[in-house]
């Protein structure tokens, strides 16, 4: 019998997520578009760790936006807007592969984004943490502009508030590589693999954190 960790490794992660037949918590919707998903992470490596799942399918982000017109900062511009929060009180990333089947995907295939909500770090650790953690070569960019300037070739990207870093051709680097920064960073370096550590416990946590601060946001109205 195939496990539940064991489906998600797949290129079809997403599939019972977007169909709207997911079961697993972490395949049930927290806010919705017309264009995206935003549902909590499998392998939450702390709380308050969502993804953003295009609704059209694309290999990344950049590819997404070339598609459908649509800025992934604007996405996550909206949640941040969704839960009264400012973009500085989050940090995004995203592993962006070329191409299909490379572990710069994280073996899924489909582009997502990924979003934590006040991080128990901030965004020049987790900078200094991804510049050591491979020898890759960084540079800092407006995050409104640094989608466009990477070209068509693999990339790492993050960002909080108005900057972003991005390297390029990252391969060398590996699977999950933002994921080992962030267990790093809170001393647990040996739990950033999702299909070994789901975190459930993290999971539920954002959950319990997004509906807090939704209902915070309409008490706020």
């Amino acid at each position: 019998m195939t496990s539940g960790i064991e489906m998600a490794s797949g290129k079809q992660r997403f599939a019972a997520l977007l169909s709207g037949r997911g079961t697993a918590v972490y395949d049930r919707p927290l806010l919705e578009t017309q264009d995206w998903i935003v549902a909590p992470t499998l392998g939450a490596i702390v709380p308050g760790w969502l993804l953003i799942i295009p609704r059209r399918s694309a290999t990344n982000a950049r590819e997404w936006a070339s598609k459908s017109g649509l800025s992934p900062l604007e996405a996550v511009r909206e949640i941040a807007a969704h839960l009264s929060l400012a973009m500085d009180e989050i940090i995004w990333f995203e592993h962006g592969p070329v191409s299909t089947g490379t572990p710069v995907g994280c073996g899924l295939d489909y582009a997502h984004l990924h979003v934590i909500v006040r991080p128990p770090f901030d965004f020049a650790a987790f900078t200094a943490g991804a510049r050591a953690g491979a020898d890759l070569t960084w540079y800092e960019a407006n995050a409104v502009d640094a989608y466009a300037q990477m070209g068509a070739r693999s990339y790492y990207i993050a960002g909080s508030g108005d900057i972003a870093i991005v390297a390029t051709d990252v391969e060398s680097a590996g699977s999950q590589f933002f994921r080992r920064v962030a267990a790093s960073l809170i001393g647990d370096g040996e739990t950033w693999n999702y299909r070994d550590h789901p975190h459930n416990e993290n999971i539920e946590g954002t959950i319990e954190m997004f509906r807090h601060l939704e209902a915070a946001r309409q008490r706020d109205c």
